[in-house]
């Protein structure tokens, strides 16, 4: 609940990009959803980590995306996708919640720039 409290309003969304490190994808998935639905149907929830903060060489990176969200035209599955190629990765997976991996964990706090600031850019426009 106190990550939630730091999410970021823009227009009627609800932002909010985070860092967790030392969790595996389905604890990602898992989190990112949970605050997702904490913050209702326009939460846009990116989250990003090292799953052992001690290899750079693995990345994960979840998008969970409300229904208002969803009908910005934005869709987590393309978006997590477009992320984690800054990571050197890819992924992707549904409308409202997808998964993507990365190599390259010193790029992670650039891709997790990248994410808020795409994410403010495309729903400050509705």
């Amino acid at each position: 609940a106190a990550l939630a409290a730091k999410a970021e309003a823009v227009g009627d969304f609800q932002l909010l990009v985070q860092r967790l490190d030392g969790v595996d994808g389905a604890g990602l998935q898992g989190a990112a959803q949970s605050l997702a639905d904490q913050l209702g149907d326009g939460a846009a929830v990116v989250i990003g980590g090292l799953p052992d903060p001690a290899d750079l060489g693995k990345v994960i990176l979840v998008a969970a995306f409300g229904k208002q969200v969803i009908a910005a035209k934005l869709q987590a599955g393309k978006f997590i996708a477009g992320i984690a190629k800054l990571c050197g990765g890819g992924g992707g997976g549904r409308l409202n919640l997808a998964q993507a991996g990365g190599r390259d964990g010193s790029k992670l706090p650039e891709a997790l720039d990248a994410a808020a600031d795409q994410l403010k850019q495309g729903l400050s426009d509705v």
